[in-house]
């Protein structure tokens, strides 16, 4: 394996004038992508590696010595060289531009992002030929990327002690209080003899109740002990049956091979989310039903959410930036899931998180 030859005088000793597909306007063009691009290339036939001195430079290896695709992959982290490899044999194969993420390990132990992108020549038969792509460094956007997870982290986990607080707050001290006055006021009423004023003190009572129920059911929304009790399933239908009688929605509810063993922080993301989807669906979709998948797995948690409402145009982004969809999105990143929102103006909107159950390593 050779080098991609740099100038003049290297293009004349005969480093790619061997390659006639190596052309100067393919590497051109990808270049003005951007700057402080690497520059690489795949021969299929020749299986021929051609790596420039940048992209050299970013994956440690000497602009000086043979390179194979070996190489290559003995540069990468352990961790991503399988899934390399794959997506970039199957986006050769199949004709898709070649666009992955990943880390390199250089021999002083650092470690750096790099993103690649690539396109693939083939030919009449659809046979690949070669791939001509670029590097660059991302190193900077990842690690800026991962310092904002974990301040979200942090963020949300002060949130969630507050949310704690506050809920047994209201369940100890205010609710406790409100029980000792209406109890009292039960009393009053048995001793009052004249009709109208019972009635009076009985409403009055009446209210006492009814706040007592909303301090109780604001307590389980800031903080709900039912997740550690019931779990998630019974948490998440009971959560939207009280929230379907108050709203009057109605929600659909179906949960599916829910393992008896979850971390807590994925039930509490799944549960919020549930919460501020529904929460969604009240401010801004107008919808009349809403349905609720919880799916379960050996590796991961599903939750969907999908409204009949009158939905929006995703190429706006007006209401993917809100707060609420910004929240979810953020819970779930910091868990290493994946958040999908789909939406159609008058055709409703659909929100699908999936959670993996064993968080990988904080690096990737």
């Amino acid at each position: 394996m050779v080098n991609l030859p740099e100038g003049p005088a290297k293009r004349r000793q005969g480093a790619v004038s061997d390659d006639p597909h190596l052309k100067r306007e393919e590497w051109l063009r990808l270049a003005a992508q951007g700057s402080q691009l690497g520059l690489w290339y795949w021969n299929e036939e020749t299986g021929r590696v051609f790596l420039d001195s940048k992209a050299c430079e970013m994956f440690g290896i000497s602009a000086g010595e043979e390179k194979s695709l070996e190489t290559f992959y003995s540069c990468l982290h352990p961790e991503d060289r399988k899934r390399v490899a794959e997506v970039w044999r199957y986006q050769l194969e199949q004709g898709i531009p070649y666009d992955v993420e990943y880390r390199t390990r250089r021999l002083d132990g650092s470690i750096r992002w790099v993103h690649a992108l690539g396109k693939g020549y083939y030919d009449e038969h659809g046979k690949p030929l070669r791939m001509v792509g670029v590097v660059f460094d991302v190193t900077e956007r990842i690690e800026a990327n991962q310092e904002r997870l974990k301040l979200a982290g942090r963020l949300i986990k002060a949130q969630e002690e507050e949310r704690s607080r506050l809920a047994r707050e209201l369940h100890d001290d205010f609710a406790q209080r409100l029980a000792l006055v209406s109890a009292s006021t039960t009393r009053i009423s048995e001793m009052v003899k004249d009709a109208a004023v019972r009635e009076r003190v009985l409403e009055v009572l009446k209210t006492l109740r009814g706040i007592g129920t909303d301090l109780q059911l604001l307590s389980h929304r800031l903080h709900s002990s039912k997740l550690e009790i019931l779990g998630l399933s019974a948490t998440v239908t009971s959560f939207c049956r009280d929230f379907s009688r108050e709203h009057g929605i109605q929600i659909d509810v179906e949960c599916t091979d829910i393992p008896k063993s979850i971390p807590h922080e994925t039930t509490l993301c799944l549960f919020r989310i549930v919460q501020e989807g529904l929460h969604n669906v009240v401010k801004h979709s107008r919808a009349s039903r809403v349905e609720i998948r919880l799916n379960g797995g050996l590796d991961e948690m599903c939750v969907t959410l999908r409204d009949n409402g009158v939905g929006f145009d995703l190429s706006k982004n007006f209401t993917s930036d809100g707060i609420g969809i910004q929240s979810m999105k953020e819970r779930t990143l910091i868990l290493d899931g994946t958040f999908q929102l789909q939406s159609v103006p008058m055709q409703g909107t659909q929100i699908e998180v999936k959670l993996p159950l064993k968080r990988r390593s904080t690096a990737a």
